[in-house]
């Protein structure tokens, strides 16, 4: 672990939901204290801009992408501009699309593994698509991370880098690494040998690096 989770760091208490305009920038931010917590070297990475992470001599980057279920992203959109506005449209579209939505919190519909896999398949192709603009930028090494702000199901974690190996297999860039970020874990999943490696993250610790990551997303500031 490189990051250092303070008592003012677990303290935080914030009084207003997330806006949905900082909800990138969040992703952002967790996906980079994610990689802090269960590595040793991305000390001097920085939040950036395509690739969203990357390293201080900009040789090497970190694609981050958020893994959510498309409805239920749009659910969660309605919900954060139901929170931010006050417009009740927005929590009625939340309740039509099959969630509950109330003040300051929504219950999702309930999805299967299939679902969660279609998703992250959908997604890492979109992402396979940007890599060669990166490699013409003179960005050597490149990874991707997607962060899932819930916790997938146990089929999804077993098969998900499963995935990743198929589409990449006979695709004319490949990501040297690919990470899986998801409610108390990070999986990890080595390209070159074909392996994958878990890391799970306490409970406690791991509401630290959301609080954390939301610090900075709102205030572009130094660690506390």
């Amino acid at each position: 672990m490189s990051i250092i989770l303070t008592d003012e760091i677990r303290e935080m208490r914030f009084p207003k939901p997330l806006k949905a305009e900082e909800m990138k920038y969040y992703t952002e931010h967790l996906a980079l204290t994610v990689l802090r917590y269960c590595f040793d070297r991305y000390d001097d990475w920085q939040v950036s801009d395509a690739p969203d992470l990357q390293s201080k001599d900009r040789n090497a980057g970190i694609e981050v992408t958020e893994l959510a279920i498309s409805l239920n992203k749009a659910i969660v959109g309605d919900c954060l501009h139901y929170w931010e506005t006050g417009d009740v449209r927005y929590k009625n579209k939340a309740e039509y699309r099959g969630a509950r939505a109330g003040e300051e919190f929504y219950i999702l519909p309930s999805v299967d593994s299939n679902d969660e896999l279609a998703s992250l398949e959908e997604i890492f192709r979109k992402k396979l698509a940007k890599l060669s603009s990166y490699k013409e930028r003179g960005i050597n090494r490149l990874g991707l991370i997607m962060v899932m702000d819930a916790l997938p199901l146990s089929a999804t974690v077993e098969n998900w880098a499963e995935v990743v190996r198929v589409l990449q297999s006979d695709a004319a860039e490949r990501y040297d690494k690919v990470f899986f970020a998801y409610n108390f874990a990070l999986s990890y999943y080595n390209c070159e040998t074909n392996t994958t490696t878990n890391y799970p993250i306490y409970r406690d610790d791991y509401e630290a690096l959301k609080k954390y990551a939301r610090y900075m997303s709102e205030n572009k500031a130094k660690q506390p």
